[in-house]
């Protein structure tokens, strides 16, 4: 159920399939996840602005969509796990990097 969605500036200089498969695994080894329902995916984006378009115009933004019941303070556990690991595989200081949490709509969510 949890789903991992990565995107990315698609002229990075950053393993990509490497991040994917970090950032499954980081999610897996959560106790609160059940590690055969975490799907994760990344997407390239082109034509990215970053702040003032001044620098490398470089981003990851990872978001990871989660049913309602997790309270804030595991979300923020989860996404700063996330981050660490973003952080750790694509090591440029250039790229801003960024993770959020959202709610799949329970009701409509459908497996």
């Amino acid at each position: 159920m949890p789903h991992v969605i990565v995107e990315y500036t698609d002229h990075l200089s950053v393993d990509i399939e490497k991040l994917t498969i970090e950032l499954h695994h980081t999610l897996c080894h959560h106790p609160t996840v059940k590690a055969h329902a975490v799907k994760t995916r990344a997407m390239p984006v082109k034509g990215t602005v970053v702040g003032e378009g001044k620098d490398h115009d470089k981003m990851i933004h990872v978001c990871l969509k989660l049913l309602p019941s997790r309270e804030d303070k595991l979300r923020k556990q989860m996404a700063q796990a996330l981050y660490d690991t973003t952080r750790k595989i694509a090591k440029d200081e250039h790229i801003s990097i960024t993770v959020e949490t959202a709610e799949l709509h329970e009701p409509s969510y459908i497996k």
